[in-house]
């Protein structure tokens, strides 16, 4: 009976917020069926269930915070610059907030910025598994953007920038 509760809860928080229905079970992992089963009192509700369903309202909350995308993407999108600004002995933190769109060729902060930046879409990419679209997201950027500068990082001739990536593929691995 507690279980019902929850997701009465559940649903109060997220008509409050403004969430469809499709959008909660999509960011929790929940198909819409079981959604509605509960709702209906068809069936209960898994723990899990209720557990997926809440922390996918945490992410809605942190997004209407101002946090693009899903947080498990921009907080792994952050962990993979920082990772990538100590592997390549930069600053992570000028990475971070640095502007990607102002596309400053001619600066010299901003060229070791992006090239912070490729690396870490490469190891968000390459070595962790999320999506391009996704990073993009995260980063602010187009998925066309990020796919160019993770095929950059790729073809990369620099004898440093390929040392970094065969380092960082040993310690995923």
């Amino acid at each position: 009976m507690t279980e019902t509760a929850d997701i009465w809860t559940i649903n109060s928080r997220r008509a409050v917020m403004k969430i469809p229905v499709i959008s909660l079970c999509a960011q929790a992992g929940v198909g819409t069926r079981t959604w509605y089963d509960a709702i209906e009192g068809t069936k209960a509700p898994k723990p899990s269930t209720i557990a997926k369903l809440n922390m996918a309202l945490q992410r809605f909350k942190l997004a209407y915070g101002g946090d693009s995308g899903p947080l498990t993407v921009r907080a792994a999108y952050t962990g993979a610059l920082m990772l990538a600004a100590l592997m390549l002995k930069s600053d992570g933190k000028a990475a971070l907030f640095s502007d990607p769109a102002r596309k400053a060729t001619g600066d010299p902060q901003w060229l070791k910025a992006a090239r912070v930046r490729r690396l870490a879409f490469w190891i968000s990419n390459y070595l962790m598994g999320f999506r391009v679209s996704e990073i993009g997201r995260a980063a602010g950027l187009t998925k066309q953007a990020v796919s160019k500068a993770i095929t950059d990082v790729a073809d990369d001739p620099d004898p440093e920038m390929q040392r970094v990536c065969n380092e960082l593929e040993r310690m995923f691995s």
